[in-house]
């Protein structure tokens, strides 16, 4: 009996050392998939350039964004942006007969200079980079929209002052240069809400945007 509990303990030892192994292999490849996604810092720098729709006054406008970005960790970032956003266009107001019977047309150019801030929370897929070469990720913003609204005619100028609330949600592709890059290409497509207001009078100036830009890490 003696003999047979010694053999016994001795083949229970064996197998459970064979199965205690294979745990420690898979915990370390856990840990090395999970060092894939880790960026290169947990600081980020994006600056962005496309354009902008504006439903109210029913035109595009040269849109501008830059952004900080702080990684909580590889799912989830938190940041700043601030945005420029400018729509201008010139309109005819009629013709006028000038002394000796010649014609002259009236005039008047219309300048919007929006200032938007946002706070920003973002979800990131980065386990996607290794599938479709893209990391995809959502943004969702929250902030307040200043702007300056510029008009000259060739019969009167003026310049008024808004600001009202304003609200963001983007989709991102994030494309990445060969393994080791400090940089990123972006591709922006979302919707950002602004109704800017002055005393009674509200602006839309909501609408889409679409942006090009890169992601430095610093």
């Amino acid at each position: 009996m003696k003999q047979l509990f010694t053999t016994v303990t001795i083949f229970l030892l064996l197998c459970a050392g064979a199965f205690a192994q294979p745990v420690v292999d898979d915990k370390a490849v856990v840990v090395r998939e999970k060092n894939v996604f880790v960026n290169p810092s947990d600081n980020e720098f994006m600056g962005k350039i496309g354009m902008g729709y504006a439903f109210d006054p029913g035109r595009f406008g040269l849109d501008l964004s830059f952004n900080y970005v702080y990684n909580l960790d590889p799912y989830f970032v938190v940041g700043l942006e601030a945005d420029f956003f400018w729509v201008s266009w010139e309109n005819k107001l009629g013709d006028v007969t000038a002394g000796g019977g010649a014609e002259a047309s009236l005039k008047a150019e219309t300048n919007m200079y929006n200032f938007p801030v946002f706070a920003n929370a973002q979800l990131r897929l980065p386990f996607l980079r290794q599938k479709i070469y893209f990391e995809p990720f959502i943004t969702v913003g929250l902030g307040y929209n200043f702007m300056i609204l510029d008009y000259t005619s060739d019969v009167e100028d003026g310049t008024d002052f808004f600001s009202g609330f304003a609200w963001q949600m983007i989709f991102t592709a994030a494309y990445r240069l060969p393994q080791g890059s400090a940089v990123d290409f972006l591709l922006d497509l979302g919707y950002r809400g602004m109704k800017p207001q002055k005393g009674n009078v509200e602006i839309d100036m909501s609408g889409p945007v679409m942006r090009l830009g890169v992601r430095l890490y610093i």
